[in-house]
């Protein structure tokens, strides 16, 4: 007959200390191990010193989170996003290298744009607009040992000409003779430049994008501020135009790449005479109301 006694010795034993520096660090590698198995050295790493060191990292943000329903929540609002798009084509006017021979129009598809007036009136509508200048002003410094002073110039809207056209606003005529609201100028900066969608390839995108100069440059350049609205997609000439070119223009031969220049051209004016559309035109003539992030009008 055997018994097992108990080793009195090993059952006053502290447990092992763990191969972990520090629990944390434990969780980390556990979650890593379990799972799926596509969590690389390399992506754990890069989840610590890019999300987790982060600086506005905020652990009580996780509360009750859930991936599925995020992503599900920024696909409603990419949908909308993209539905506040106008698509539609535009038509230009190309030459036909003959002066017995008229010229004729092209149909250039795919232009994504959205209205000027609908851009600014969200726009001021969104809580970005309560850090805009709607009042112009000088900007002076005192000179050391002197009774003298310096004009200074940092912004737009501390120039000579903003303070001119806003003095012209306040005595210009309105689309209602009985309004009363506040008269300001919203001043408009647009910026385009073709980018390229992949570091490999040849696809990409035109835009135009839209900022307010209302709004302080050290705001309006942060990449997080939301400052810049997409405005614009402009589209690619298409690559059956140049087989429709060949067969039209007399020149194609020896002026091909001057007469795809002035495809350009005539494209930039078409998609311009679109967004400057009698809409923008009258409210640049005349103002709009709109309703600011405080509710003001």
């Amino acid at each position: 007959m055997s018994a097992i006694v108990p080793d009195e010795g090993r059952a006053n034993e502290a447990p092992p200390e763990s191969v972990y520096s520090n629990k944390t660090t434990e969780l980390l590698l556990d979650w890593q191990s379990s799972g799926s198995s596509k969590k690389s050295n390399d992506e754990v790493t890069r989840l610590v010193h890019s999300v987790i060191h982060h600086a506005e990292f905020q652990l009580g943000d996780l509360w009750n989170f859930n991936t599925t329903h995020k992503h599900q929540k920024a696909d409603t609002a990419e949908e909308k996003f993209i539905q506040s798009f106008h698509h539609t084509s535009v038509s230009i006017d190309v030459p036909s290298g003959n002066s017995n021979e008229a010229s004729r129009m092209f149909s250039i598809p795919d232009l994504y744009y959205r209205r000027l007036t609908n851009l600014i009136k969200e726009t001021f509508e969104s809580p970005i607009s309560s850090k805009f200048h709607l009042s112009p002003y000088k900007m002076f410094r005192k000179l050391p040992n002197s009774e003298d002073s310096e004009r200074l110039y940092s912004e737009l809207y501390e120039l000579d000409v903003f303070l001119d056209k806003h003095d012209k606003v306040q005595r210009a005529a309105t689309g209602d003779p009985t309004c009363k609201c506040e008269k300001v100028v919203v001043a408009l900066m647009l910026w385009s430049d073709a980018t390229h969608l992949a570091t490999f390839g040849t696809a990409k995108i035109w835009p135009i994008y839209l900022l307010f100069s209302n709004l302080s440059k050290y705001v309006r350049c942060q990449p997080n501020s939301g400052a810049t609205k997409h405005l614009a997609y402009i589209p690619q000439l298409p690559d059956s135009l140049q087989d429709e070119l060949k067969s039209f223009h007399h020149k194609w031969g020896t002026q091909q790449a001057d007469i795809l220049t002035h495809c350009q051209w005539e494209l930039m004016q078409a998609v311009w005479k679109i967004l400057l559309d009698d809409e923008f035109i009258h409210v640049s003539t005349y103002g709009m109301v709109v309703r600011c992030w405080d509710g003001i009008e």
